[in-house]
């Protein structure tokens, strides 16, 4: 019974999981999350570029810390 369930769970959510995030393609094992190589490379290189970029919290002390000759 949860053997069937859980092959239901998977088989709805691994379809929507196994496009490729950059062309939509269904993903290769190989390659995975990727449809193949040429789009994984696409990824590596936009977050190698900056297009991708993981926001962190802003520093208060990155101005007065760019200039060391103001503090002295």
């Amino acid at each position: 019974m949860s053997s069937s369930s859980s092959g239901a769970r998977e088989g709805s959510g691994t379809q929507a999981a196994s496009q490729c995030p950059i062309c939509g393609r269904p993903t290769e094992p190989a390659t995975r999350p990727f449809c193949s190589k040429r789009c994984a490379d696409i990824d590596l290189s936009r977050w190698l570029g900056g297009v991708y970029r993981i926001e962190g919290p802003d520093s208060p002390a990155d101005p007065a810390g760019s200039d060391p000759d103001e503090e002295g």
